[in-house]
């Protein structure tokens, strides 16, 4: 079954969605990772993250990484749960390529990894980690963040831009972006915060209280190759790996495991990943497809679900012969042009309106 699935990624073939989609780079590569509990009698061939009370003994991580801009899975690893992302980023560094473009979170943050994607001549976007201090320059004292909001609300500006260096011994030339944030999220942060420092008898700091109320990034792209006013849009592009996951479970229920033997596990587990494997294939070449042709894009999330309900229509494209395969990849089609787009959502930048942007922009 890894064998297979090995197979299945390698022969992976890909669809842009849009030719001209983030030009300035050879990939753009998003990764994160999911977690999830199984039966505790597996805990000898997959450990457990931990947990405060204990009882996580046993644990799956799946590490993912997928080309938005080639279409294209570039990782997908099945690890134990207690690896951590921070490891993984220190472990796969040398996967970069000089001209990717490399968009993690905060789990991946080490500043060490991200100076080693600048010698490479890759390109990284980033959240700034709230302990890394920033330099006016090498030589500077540290940037307070507090005199910096307070500045941005008294001049009115909601988006500000420096060149600073960042850490204390890496010394790394970057890019900073910094953005207001609203005051709904700010408490939101606040509430999250203070309810763990009150936990570990922490208190919060006015430093910290004031980078609560921004975002802030950091990057060794030039302005030319991302505006500080595209930063955040290029950012939340990271989400669609966590919708993916999204996916995986409510859909797929690839958490969702009794008790068995090991050997019984894994061929369950690698068998709902070779489906997951395929469905994307078909997903995202019928993306690719109707984007060229309406400029609409499907969703991951209702493709997924006819998929997953009509599983025997799959089948029968990967068993039957070609003109009978076409038939039925004609009938998903149509399943996929019915009600299947994304959905604008009020006050929120999707998905299809980072493309459009990045697709002008290159167009431009």
């Amino acid at each position: 079954m890894k064998s297979v699935f090995a197979e299945c990624l390698e022969n992976e073939f890909h669809k842009v969605i849009a030719p001209n989609f983030f030009s300035s780079f050879n990939r753009v590569l998003i990764k994160d990772a999911t977690r999830f509990i199984i039966p505790d009698k597996l805990a000898a061939h997959f450990r457990g993250s931990g947990s405060s009370n204990g009882k996580c003994k046993a644990g799956i991580g799946i590490q993912y990484e997928y080309d938005i801009k080639n279409g294209q899975t570039t990782a997908l690893e099945v690890t134990d749960a207690a690896r951590c992302d921070l490891t993984d980023a220190k472990e796969t560094s040398t996967d970069v390529l000089p001209g990717d473009l490399i968009i993690r979170d905060l789990g991946y943050f080490y500043l060490s990894i991200l100076a080693e994607f600048d010698r490479k001549e890759a390109f990284f976007l980033s959240r700034l980690n709230v302990k890394c201090n920033v330099f006016e320059d090498e030589n500077g004292s540290p940037i307070s963040f507090k005199e910096m909001h307070n500045y941005m609300i008294k001049t009115e500006i909601p988006l500000l831009e420096k060149s600073v260096s960042a850490g204390v011994k890496e010394k790394l030339p970057v890019r900073m972006v910094v953005q207001l944030v609203s005051d709904e999220v700010y408490e939101k942060r606040i509430r999250k915060i203070e309810k763990k420092n009150r936990e570990s008898g922490y208190n919060t700091s006015d430093d910290y209280k004031a980078r609560c109320r921004l975002n802030i990034f950091i990057t060794n792209v030039d302005s030319k190759g991302l505006a500080k006013e595209d930063v955040y849009a290029a950012y939340k592009i990271r989400w669609q790996i966590e919708l993916m996951f999204k996916h995986w479970k409510s859909t797929c229920k690839i958490h969702n495991f009794q008790p068995m033997k090991y050997e019984r596990f894994v061929c369950q587990l690698y068998a709902k990943l070779i489906l997951i494997v395929l469905n994307l294939q078909l997903i995202r070449n019928f993306q690719s497809y109707y984007f060229s042709k309406y400029k609409r894009l499907l969703s991951e999330d209702k493709c997924f679900k006819t998929l997953t309900k009509g599983f025997e229509r799959l089948l029968r494209v990967i068993k039957q012969e070609s003109s009978e395969s076409i038939k039925e990849l004609l009938k998903i089609a149509e399943l996929f042009s019915k009600e299947h787009w994304k959905e604008k959502r009020i006050d929120r930048v999707n998905y299809l309106d980072i493309v459009n942007l990045f697709t002008c922009m290159s167009d431009n």
